[in-house]
């Protein structure tokens, strides 16, 4: 029944979205970060000379553009494709500095933007991770899932609730983290590496987003 509803509310957001203007959006004015995850000496998980960095930040900024057409502002933790370091890369300071962005006040939820890797290269789909520190942080979790298999039809992932995640845990803002696909899938890669399909993924997160973005 919770899914069904979900399901509803994101068909609802569809269409209310045909028919409100990108000017009246506008007006809500709400601020959201989108953080590409890895980068620079942390290249994430790798196929060949295919990076995950380079993926994420990829989707990262068509999921920007999508929010920004919509009229809301949306800011990415990294713009390029280095670290958040300055000189060696440490992780933790990299971290601390995606989060100092997240918790600075600004903004009203948070997108970490991944992908994943098995070592059986059957397994596919995109799957949305979220935890409880938030108590927001399930419902926007929930809505992107939903919202992925409603507008990609290519999986029957259901969220995870991960306590082990550092940027999710610390974050001071509902967040979640969404991993897009399974790089360790030929077919799925493909996918992931095509522009058509980041800027539907990209579309589909978006939509599912506002499920929670809506009420705050």
């Amino acid at each position: 029944m919770k899914k069904a509803l979900i399901a509803i509310a994101l068909i609802i957001c569809l269409f209310s979205l045909l028919i409100t203007s990108n000017k009246s959006i506008a007006n809500i004015e709400k601020r959201v970060i989108i953080d590409a995850g890895h980068g620079g000496m942390d290249a994430g998980a790798s196929v060949g000379n295919i990076n995950e960095d380079d993926l994420n930040l990829e989707i990262a900024y068509e999921l920007k553009s999508i929010f920004e057409d919509n009229g809301f502002i949306a800011d990415l933790t990294r713009e390029d494709e280095n670290d958040l370091c300055d000189g060696k890369f440490v992780k933790r300071t990299d971290m601390n500095k995606r989060l100092k962005m997240i918790n600075s006040g600004s903004y009203f939820l948070c997108i970490s933007i991944h992908q994943n890797k098995y070592s059986n290269s059957k397994y596919s789909g995109a799957q949305v991770f979220y935890s409880t520190a938030n108590p927001n942080n399930k419902a926007l979790a929930e809505g992107i899932q939903e919202s992925i298999k409603i507008y990609l039809n290519n999986t029957d992932r259901i969220v995870q609730k991960r306590n082990n995640i550092y940027l999710l845990n610390k974050a001071s803002i509902p967040a979640c983290l969404v991993e897009c696909g399974f790089m360790s899938n030929p077919l799925e890669l493909k996918l992931l590496m095509d522009k058509a399909y980041q800027y539907k993924l990209a579309s589909s997160i978006y939509y599912g987003s506002l499920t929670l973005l809506n009420t705050l």
